[in-house]
Order: C-alpha cells, then sequence, then structure tokens
C-alpha cells in the first residue's frame, strides 16, 4: 500500500533509530519459488544483539529512548490474541500452548508461570525473540542457518528453547540488577 521496499523501510524506520549493528541492507531480498506462490517470503537476516533490541522495542511498548518508533497501541494489538491454539492446531500440537497474535506467537502459560503473558517471535530452525514483560526480559536465541549449506543440521526446538527460558525468567533477581 505504501509502494515502499519493506527492506528499506526496516532500514529506515527500525534500523537506524535502534542502532542495528549488523543489518545488511544489501543483504536482504524476497526469496522463494514464484512459480508455486505469488507470495515470495521476506528473510531477514539479523544478530542476535540485533534481534534482542527488537524484543527490547516491543518490551518497551514500541518506545525507544524516548522515540516512539512503532505506535503502542499497535504493539498491544499484534500481540493480543487472535487465534488460539486449539483453533489453530490439531490437539498434540495445541497442548504446547502456541496462540497467534499479528506475527507474534503468544505463549498459553498458566497464571502462576514465569512466561505467563510472554509472546515470542519465531524464525527458522530454531531463531527466537522471546519478550516477557511479567520480567521485564527479553531473550534473543539465534543460530547459523544453514550451517555450511546444511539445512538439516540439529537445532533447538521451541519445547527445549521455552524449557531454558522459563529456568532463565523464574530465576531470582534483586531489583536493580536487571
Amino acid at each position: 500500500m505504501t509502494g515502499r521496499d519493506i527492506y528499506q523501510a526496516f532500514a529506515d524506520e527500525l534500523a537506524a533509530p535502534l542502532q542495528l549493528e549488523d543489518f545488511e541492507l544489501a543483504r536482504h531480498a524476497r526469496s522463494g519459488d514464484a512459480q508455486r506462490s505469488q507470495h515470495l517470503a521476506y528473510p531477514f537476516y539479523l544478530s542476535t544483539r540485533d534481534m534482542a533490541r527488537l524484543g527490547y522495542l516491543m518490551l518497551r511498548h514500541g518506545d525507544w529512548r524516548g522515540q516512539q518508533l512503532v505506535p503502542a497501541g499497535w504493539v498491544e494489538q499484534m500481540t493480543h490474541q487472535t487465534t488460539p491454539a486449539a483453533q489453530m492446531h490439531p490437539p498434540h500440537t495445541a497442548r504446547r500452548g502456541f496462540g497467534y497474535g499479528y506475527l507474534w506467537w503468544l505463549l498459553e502459560e498458566p497464571e502462576g508461570s514465569p512466561l505467563n503473558g510472554a509472546y515470542m517471535a519465531w524464525g527458522i530452525r530454531g531463531q527466537y525473540i522471546l519478550v516477557v514483560p511479567k520480567r521485564e526480559m527479553v531473550i534473543a536465541h539465534k543460530r547459523q542457518v544453514p550451517v555450511a549449506g546444511n539445512w538439516n543440521a540439529s537445532w533447538v526446538g521451541p519445547v527445549a528453547f521455552l524449557r531454558a527460558a522459563r529456568m532463565l525468567a523464574a530465576a531470582p533477581c534483586r531489583m536493580g540488577e536487571r
């Protein structure tokens, strides 16, 4: 609708103000098989520290050092569940508790869980940005994809990632040491 290239818009409106250290605009291009779908993918290549900054922007409701980069109302809408896990997955998958907002997976965790209210971006082969508002915490996890051209290399799945994230979020921390 804007007529702007998504990667250029990302570079101008997010990467520059967030001072992403590793984002390279020239590396980004749509990919996929146009013979199979008119909707090609928009892969992003972000470092772990740049992923963490995006997560922190979300944690702060779109505010970065006093500048509102993303409207707070839009952050709220993106992270509000639009589709519960039970409506989107078969029962054996739905029990994992991944509902969906707008491009963010919403964890359906019980009230006492350290990850209650958390949401995450979930990239290919074990790349995650987890935002835990209850703990004012962001956890970014990245791996090289593909590994030496091999797309079938081992990776951390969402269940294992969230097991580690629960331990981190449950760890005691004194105020002022966050």
